[in-house]
């Protein structure tokens, strides 16, 4: 009924109502579809988050779409910032409407531009809009025909200092295999604030990108952080557990060695 109502139903269709806001998503949206499936969704990463964030904080959402991880952490935490960044052209207008309706909207800011590892411009591979959450910097062959434009391109490190570098307590990262570059582009935030990072590590989006699955490991050692996989938080200390958990899930959870 749901999917019917918002989806498909004239006059009401493109929008629904979503923890105390209206969302406003494409035609034949895989996210809106999965959010009417789930209730919540994701249910599980977003219950994760919202035992991380800290009242009062920042909370980075790198790889936005139309905001259903945003949303769920302004609704719960009345004190904290959002800033969501979503550069794809198949989103990006849904959501900045959401957002400049939205009774958050004096405590959420999107930042439009890629998240790499430098600045400058960058070539981005886009689908269809109903399948924009597979949107990113490598063509990943996980859906059908797509596109490549140029888009600019930042760091979170950039972003931070321009925001006079605000504690950020929790970072979510899902961008179709390039969240170790956003990484490597967060390290002084990292080092600073010692945030909670949450990210998806899946071997058909990172391959493109020319990683293997160790790499998040060592990088994790590098900044002295632990990795266990989410939401169950088992802990992943070597390369063999991360494959064998690699097997039936793709949400991984870096925290520092010493909180």
């Amino acid at each position: 009924m749901r999917k019917w109502l918002y989806g498909k139903c004239p006059g009401i269709r493109g929008a629904f109502p979503y923890y105390g806001t209206t969302v406003y998503f494409p035609k034949n949206s895989l996210i809106f579809n999965m959010a009417c499936d789930q209730g919540t969704y994701e249910h599980d990463i977003v219950r994760l988050l919202l035992s991380l964030v800290k009242p009062g904080s920042h909370f980075f959402d790198v790889g936005a779409n139309i905001g259903l991880i945003s949303i769920p952490i302004l609704y719960h935490f009345e004190s904290c910032q959002v800033v969501s960044f979503e550069p794809s052209p198949n989103a990006l207008p849904f959501l900045m409407r959401t957002v400049e309706e939205s009774s958050f909207r004096n405590r959420w800011k999107v930042i439009d531009k890629v998240v790499t590892d430098h600045e400058g411009d960058i070539k981005f591979a886009i689908s269809s809009a109903a399948l924009g959450a597979f949107d990113g910097i490598r063509d990943t062959k996980r859906v059908g025909h797509t596109n490549e434009i140029v888009l600019p391109a930042t760091t979170l490190d950039i972003e931070w200092a321009q925001m006079n570098r605000p504690n950020v307590s929790a970072i979510k990262i899902d961008v179709e295999g390039a969240e170790l570059l956003v990484l490597k582009g967060a390290q002084k935030c990292i080092q600073n604030c010692q945030p909670y990072i949450l990210l998806e590590w899946n071997f058909l989006n990172f391959a493109p990108c020319h990683f293997k699955s160790k790499d998040l490991l060592s990088f994790a050692n590098d900044i002295h952080y632990k990795v266990f996989s989410a939401p169950h938080l088992i802990p992943v200390n070597d390369e063999t557990t991360l494959s064998v958990q690699m097997l039936r899930i793709e949400n991984f959870l870096l925290v520092p060695a010493v909180i």
